[in-house]
Order: C-alpha cells, then sequence, then structure tokens
C-alpha cells in the first residue's frame, strides 16, 4: 500500500495573502429539470453558498522534489504532497509514484536536480484545457511576478497540444513575464532543488479565489476593445459539444445583431480585446467562455450546457467578475464526440432559441 500522503509544511511558507471574502447568489438556470440528480447534487453545493469567506492564499519554497504527470509534487523519498492532487485519479497518482521511485533508484546524473534557482509550478491537471491554463494556473505566475520579483523565478509550464501552447505563450508575455525564463514539461518525473508552490488559489468545482481576475485584469490592460458589444460564441474548431441547427442558430444571432465568434480560431489577444468591450455573451459552455473573465462587470452572459454537464467553473467567474448570468440547460442528442460523456450535439428549444437573445 503506497505512504499517505503528506501536507505542506507550514515552515515553507514564504508569503501569505489573503484571499478577499465575496457574496455569491443562485444562478438562474433554465430548464434545471434536465439536470440528472446525480449532477445537480455537487453543484447546489456552490450554488447555495451565500458568503465565501476570507481565506490565505500561500506561495511556499520545497527543496528537493520531484514533479510528476500535471503537477504532483513528492518530496526526495517519494512521498506526495496531498495539496498538489487536483483531480488526479488514484491510479493516476500511483502511476506518477512508480515512476519518480523508478527515477529515484535510478541514481546518478539522471536524478541530479534542476538547481538553476527557484522554478514557480504553473502546471495541474487540466493541462489541455484554456480554461484551466487562464483561471487555475497563470494566476499562480501572475501572483508571485507580481509579489515575489526579487526571486527571479522561472515557470514551469506543460506542453500543451496544439494552439494552446501558442496561447500559453502569449498570455505569459502579456503580464511581462520573459518566454526565456519558462520550462516546459511533459509528464516525465523531473527534479527540482528549488521548487515554488502557491496554493490556495482554486479548487476546481469548488472554489476560486477573486485573485484570479489579477492576470486577467493585467492581460486585458493590454489592449484595446474591440468594440463589439453582442458576441454569439460557436464551437466549430472544437467539433463536438455543439448545438443541432448551428447554422440557423447563428442566422437568428445575427439578426439580433450578435457577431458570431470562434475563438478557437484567433489569437488570445484578439479574443481578449473582443470579449473586453462585449456587453452581451451568448455561447456553448466550454473553454472558449473563460474569456467572459475579460468582459466587462455588468455584462449579460448565457452559456448554453449539456443537461448532464457538472460544472460551476463559468458561474464563478461571473459571481467574481459582477457577470449578470444565466445557463440554459440542453437535452443531449447523437453520439459523444469528446472525450466526457456530455461532449455531445445539444438541442436547445424554439422557445429557448427566442429568449436567450431577448432582453
Amino acid at each position: 500500500m503506497p505512504p499517505t500522503p503528506i501536507s505542506l509544511p507550514d515552515g515553507a511558507v514564504i508569503l501569505s495573502l489573503t484571499s478577499p471574502g465575496f457574496d455569491a447568489a443562485y444562478p438562474r438556470v433554465v430548464n434545471k429539470g434536465l439536470i440528472p440528480p446525480d449532477v445537480l447534487e455537487p453543484m447546489e453545493w456552490a450554488w447555495t453558498t451565500r458568503r465565501f469567506p476570507e481565506r490565505p492564499v500561500r506561495v511556499l519554497r520545497l527543496t528537493d522534489v520531484w514533479v510528476a504527470k500535471e503537477g504532483l509534487v513528492f518530496d526526495r523519498d517519494g512521498t506526495l504532497y496531498r495539496e498538489t492532487i487536483t483531480q488526479h485519479s488514484a491510479g493516476e497518482v500511483e502511476q506518477a509514484r512508480a515512476a519518480v521511485l523508478e527515477a529515484i533508484g535510478r541514481g546518478g546524473p539522471v536524478a541530479e536536480p534542476d538547481a538553476g534557482g527557484p522554478v514557480l509550478l504553473c502546471k495541474k491537471r487540466g493541462i489541455g484545457n484554456y480554461g484551466h491554463w487562464l483561471m487555475e494556473m497563470l494566476p499562480k505566475a501572475q501572483l508571485v511576478h507580481r509579489h515575489l520579483p526579487e526571486l527571479g523565478a522561472r515557470f514551469l509550464v506543460a506542453h500543451a497540444p496544439g494552439q494552446l501552447n501558442d496561447t500559453m505563450a502569449f498570455s505569459l508575455s502579456m503580464l511581462g513575464i520573459d518566454l526565456a525564463r519558462t520550462i516546459v514539461a511533459d509528464d516525465t518525473p523531473r527534479r527540482f532543488a528549488d521548487l515554488l508552490l502557491v496554493d490556495g488559489l482554486s479548487e476546481h468545482g469548488g472554489y476560486m479565489s477573486p485573485l484570479v481576475l489579477d492576470s486577467a485584469e493585467a492581460m486585458a490592460g493590454r489592449v484595446p476593445a474591440a468594440g463589439v458589444e453582442q458576441l454569439f460564441v460557436t464551437r466549430r474548431s472544437t467539433g463536438f459539444r455543439r448545438v443541432v441547427g448551428e447554422d440557423d442558430l447563428i442566422a437568428l444571432a445575427q439578426s439580433r445583431g450578435y457577431a458570431p465568434v470562434d475563438p478557437g480560431a484567433l489569437t488570445l489577444p484578439q479574443q481578449v480585446s473582443l470579449f473586453k468591450g462585449a456587453r452581451r455573451i451568448v455561447g456553448v459552455m466550454g473553454a472558449a467562455m473563460t474569456n467572459i473573465a475579460f468582459a466587462p462587470p455588468g455584462a449579460r452572459v448565457v452559456t448554453l450546457a449539456p443537461a448532464g454537464m457538472p460544472d460551476t467553473f463559468f458561474w464563478f467567474i461571473a459571481t467574481l467578475r459582477g457577470l449578470d448570468y444565466a445557463e440554459v440547460r440542453c437535452l443531449q442528442s447523437g453520439p459523444v464526440r469528446g472525450v466526457m460523456p456530455w461532449d455531445t450535439d445539444l438541442v436547445l428549444s424554439a422557445r429557448d432559441r427566442e429568449r436567450i437573445f431577448a432582453d
């Protein structure tokens, strides 16, 4: 049986910030009855929380540790730090531990630690998802870059698929971070003499700190608003989780003054610019809708969501940003085209097609 994971040591904390408390309102959910009870239950916990109290956000400095998989951190003996388990399964954790123990056992030059100075871990579960990067990994880079510049930290990021690599580079540059100071890593265990960790910014599905918006605001400050006030966000480039009869829906959106946009086909600065000026945004729930983090407070956001998709991520963003948020739950149709059971086509009723664009 593997050893019990250990907690990050309090003595390793080098900076502690207070994440402000915030109030939250239950979202407007259309067709809530379509949501299966086992999907609704975990979302209800967050949705019914009226006040998220202030809490600490810590930066810790660890000596001689291993990083494996999507940000799992082990001490020099191969014992896992509990706080770095972010949606990893027990099997994935054990695979990572076995790989670390094998690397420790090899010894020699292969196992020598990186000793080039402090490295900040900007890698967690969900490395292939734009939303996870923008709201859960990039904010860590912004926090250390802003509050601990004297460390001259480097930044450990994942090797992400496709265009996301360019997006990650764009975002770091927009924060003023020199890309020469990044280390791109795959799942292979790597040993570091000096590793920085940020703990407490988010718990996927259960909490998001207001401090995560610091990076979004810094990026938005670098580009002008595009001047488009109404956006209809499509998923054409993604190829799944799309509305049945989307062409007709786009035509309807255009007749109501909405500009169709496929963020997956745009550069990051173009996406930031478009959403920065948008006052009304409608789109299918997915990574591209993370861009509502750049929208002005008070903007109206409607997400079209599969009935069986458990998600509070976009509600948290809207709450922190002060957006007028609603989601329309849709029947699911056809085969699963992505990796999750809710990655099907969506059926939007004629009535819902009208009201998502109504005042």
